[in-house]
């Protein structure tokens, strides 16, 4: 099963790469739709990294900290996007 945690991470690292960019480019160009991919991948990305960890870490595998990692990290990204976008769009 270690092997399909690995596509998985893989998979989640490319969502990850292409929500910042659509988060850039939203941020940036301030495109609507890509702004709301972002958010999309953002929060698709913490949810299928919180589930597969707490998978990996029932059956025992050893790479259920590289997926809490990339939950954290995802967090991170996704309260600095909310915050920028939250500025921009004059919310606070």
């Amino acid at each position: 099963m270690t092997r399909n945690f690995l596509v998985f991470i893989f998979g989640l690292f490319l969502l990850l790469v292409f929500s910042f960019a659509f988060c850039y480019v939203s941020i940036y160009s301030e495109v609507l739709i890509a702004g709301i991919f972002a958010l999309i991948g953002f929060v698709a990305a913490l949810v299928i990294a919180i589930v597969i960890g707490l998978a990996s870490r029932e059956e025992g595998g050893s790479l259920n900290l590289w997926f809490f990692g990339i939950a954290g990290v995802t967090a991170v990204v996704l309260v600095w996007y909310l915050s920028r976008a939250g500025t921009l769009l004059k919310v606070w």
